[in-house]
């Protein structure tokens, strides 16, 4: 009647306990609207960076452009 001291079975009981109370969260309402609304603000941030990257990769562009444009002008005037 000693099993109950047992760390296999203790680890045991508690992976079956953990899985039962895991499954019961997951499939609570609360749960899912939480896992949404965290989604929600993930996709949010990852089109604000990709607005935020092409903001940048605009800039960088317009820069050497007139960097370009620049160059020309004092070359045409050697």
């Amino acid at each position: 009647m000693e099993f109950y001291k047992d760390t296999r079975f203790l680890c045991f009981v508690g992976g079956v306990a953990a899985a039962v109370v895991g499954s019961k969260v997951l499939k609570s309402p609360k749960a899912r609207e939480l896992c949404v609304a965290g989604m929600a603000k993930g996709m949010k941030l990852q089109q604000d960076a990709q607005v935020t990257f092409q903001n940048m990769k605009e800039d960088a562009q317009d820069l050497c452009y007139e960097a370009k444009a620049k160059a020309q002008e004092e070359e045409d005037r050697d």
